[in-house]
């Protein structure tokens, strides 16, 4: 039987206050239940986000990797305000389960990476569908170092990705061939050559029904991104953005078949 701990456990506080987030950091965002067939409401953010981030039904849960003191008494982004030290925000029962599991005690980083890949499995997703529904996720530990090293690379990957930040984004085969006004109309799919039509004649080539179904939270990211800009004139920026988002969740698919290889083995113990 593998040793689990329910997500709201893990931690010392809920997101409290703007100031865990204007800092460096990074934040696991999630549901404790939701509405709907499958499970895709958790996500990573590195600022202060909408209550409504993953769905306009009903708010989620910040949980702050870092924990900063609110000492600056509404100075939050005065520059000249020095850096409060930050403390993580894990419960010491929580540390010592893990470090006992695993023989170590990780970073939070890699603590953080691990949980984040376990929330992307598909099988866990489909394990503990009904759980979910109810409550806030309960993420197994792993008896091998190992296997939580892999998955947490893993995880890595999958925060690199959603934060936009990761390497292989600077370059996307997403095309965009065609000039024009470059104002969403009405956005339509050609599955045949891969095409995301926005208006008659503009296009996104080489995006996948995959990656434009592909759910966080909600929302089908790609076409909810269109659609919320619709009758408007896309920027040079959002344009770039749609390509690289399309790039990162292609990826996000790749690397959760991968996720899939490693935590079947977890999933078994």
């Amino acid at each position: 039987m593998l040793l689990e701990f329910s997500v709201r456990f893990f931690v010392h506080q809920i997101y409290t206050g703007p100031q865990n987030l204007l800092y460096s950091n990074c934040a696991l965002n999630i549901m404790r239940h939701y509405f709907g067939t499958d499970f895709h409401h958790v996500f990573v953010s590195d600022f202060v986000s909408d209550i409504n981030y993953l769905t306009s039904a009903r708010g989620q849960y910040v949980f702050p990797l870092y924990l900063y003191p609110d000492k600056t008494e509404g100075k939050l982004l005065d520059e000249a305000a020095s850096k409060p030290e930050r403390t993580q925000n894990f419960t010491p029962e929580f540390l010592q389960a893990t470090k006992e599991a695993l023989g170590t005690e990780p970073t939070p980083e890699e603590i953080l990476y691990y949980i984040y890949a376990v929330l992307y499995s598909p099988t866990y997703r489909k394990r503990y569908g009904e759980f979910l529904k109810i409550d806030f996720p309960r993420v197994p530990l792993p008896s091998d170092l190992e296997q939580f090293k892999n998955l947490s690379e893993l995880g890595k990957e999958l925060v690199e990705l959603h934060l936009l930040r990761h390497p292989s984004l600077s370059e996307t085969e997403i095309g965009f061939p065609v000039s024009g006004s470059n104002t969403v109309e009405n956005v339509r799919y050609d599955e045949e050559h891969r095409r995301v039509y926005f208006n008659k004649e503009q296009y996104f080539e080489g995006v996948s029904k995959a990656v434009l179904e592909y759910q966080i939270g909600a929302y089908q990211v790609m076409a909810k991104y269109l659609k919320d800009r619709k009758k408007r004139e896309l920027s040079l920026e959002e344009i770039e953005h749609y390509r690289r988002v399309a790039k990162a969740i292609a990826m996000t698919i790749e690397v959760q078949g991968e996720v899939e290889k490693v935590y079947g083995i977890v999933a078994m113990g």
